[in-house]
């Protein structure tokens, strides 16, 4: 295995390196990261955001959006589990891009959006793209994390089914970085994958716990192959 090892130059290697080539090449972004599932993503991504600077603790998430996956595993716990202060903006059915801008203060850390995957609320209800988030954010110097959960990267409509929010697409709306699963729409081993501004993704993966959650070498090979 070649794991750690750069073998042009017979040195130490960077078990990311064939991992965040292959990423940017199905999504556009200019790196990325594999961990081991994509909750854990999400805690490692918060984590790394919110300590780069003492001073920023707060992620503002949309209330229809601090959701429960499987498992009972919910927005809010690990985010407080990240050391991130959660700030809900909107409502159950309606958020704006101004509720985003409305709550930025100079503690913002980072805006999180997160893909409700296993629910849909209809009606009377109103989501920002995620270009209009990201608009917000530039203007005050807030990245935007875009939680995928499952991830695609093609175009779902093809085979009768609605199409899910595509990783190339929060890639060039803008996201800072952009998580998603290595299983399920994928279609891989479980894990999870992270694609973004090179920037971010170095400040992600220097942090403590990127080593807790890192992906073992059988893993990294399947999901490598998978891409």
């Amino acid at each position: 295995s070649d794991l750690e090892f750069d073998l042009d130059s017979g040195k130490r290697g960077s078990r990311n390196a064939h991992i965040s080539e292959l990423i940017s090449q199905v999504s556009g972004a200019e790196a990325g990261m594999a961990v081991n599932n994509n909750a854990s993503g999400v805690l490692l991504t918060l984590a790394a955001v919110v300590g780069a600077d003492a001073g920023k603790k707060e992620v503002i998430v949309s209330r229809g959006e601090a959701v429960e996956i499987g498992g009972g595993f919910r927005v809010p716990d690990v985010m407080l589990q990240s050391g991130a202060t959660l700030i809900e903006i909107g409502t159950t059915n309606r958020t704006y891009a101004a509720d985003y801008e409305a709550a930025i203060t100079p503690q913002t850390a980072a805006i999180l959006k997160v893909h409700p995957s296993n629910f849909v609320v209809e009606g009377f209800t109103h989501v920002p793209a995620l270009s209009d988030m990201v608009e917000v954010g530039k203007k005050h110097g807030v990245p935007v994390i875009n939680d995928l959960g499952s991830g695609c990267l093609i175009d779902t409509r093809k085979y009768g089914l609605d199409q899910e929010p595509r990783v190339q697409d929060s890639v060039s709306d803008g996201a800072a970085l952009t998580l998603f699963s290595g299983d399920k729409l994928l279609g891989g081993p479980q894990a999870g994958l992270i694609a973004g501004d090179k920037q971010w993704v170095d400040l992600v993966s220097k942090h403590p716990l990127a080593r807790a959650v890192r992906i073992d070498k059988m893993t990294l090979s399947a999901i490598a192959a998978t891409l």
